[in-house]
């Protein structure tokens, strides 16, 4: 009895841990990301993700953008990455970089004298659960792309919309 009881905790996990899981209908070209902060619980076989310090990034930000389609930076990072000795790699970079759940959008990140925290939220928000920024300095120019969240239901239509920005980068 104990080894039938232990038996159906175990699929019981299993199957939560597998339930817990994002599916998203992306059914582009396979991305590989790298990941500064929580690494997201998705389920696709076309996205890669890889976990990747701030500043490994801010070192190699050259081979990054060779290996990677894109840079996610996750909330729990945020502080951190705003950090102004960062602003010259996000706008330096040759592959978008994605500020996941970010109220604040691209500019505390991209722009010097800013950091998350103090950064002022109201002037900020647009109402974008997420932003992608690209920076082309050689054009003097930058793209920026908002991604909205309707409810809880449509995180994973959020994330599709998002591999499918990054694929056609």
């Amino acid at each position: 009895m104990v080894e039938l009881n232990r038996i159906l905790l175990i699929l019981g996990l299993l199957l939560l841990v597998a339930c817990s899981n994002t599916e998203v209908k992306y059914d582009g070209n396979p991305l590989k990301i790298a990941v500064i902060g929580d690494i997201p619980e998705l389920n696709n076989k076309k996205i890669h993700f890889e976990p990747l310090s701030l500043d490994e990034f801010g070192v190699n930000t050259v081979q990054i953008s060779t290996n990677f389609d894109a840079v996610m930076i996750t909330p729990v990072i945020f502080e951190e990455a705003s950090n102004d000795r960062f602003v010259e790699v996000y706008n330096s970079s040759k592959i978008p970089i994605i500020f996941f759940d970010s109220e604040k959008r691209n500019l505390p990140f991209t722009n010097g004298g800013l950091t998350y925290e103090t950064a002022r939220w109201e002037s900020l928000n647009n109402g974008s659960h997420t932003t992608m920024y690209l920076s082309d300095i050689g054009a003097n120019r930058e793209a920026v792309w908002y991604f909205y969240l309707k409810d809880e239901k449509g995180l994973d239509t959020l994330y599709k919309e998002i591999f499918q920005m990054v694929e056609t980068l």
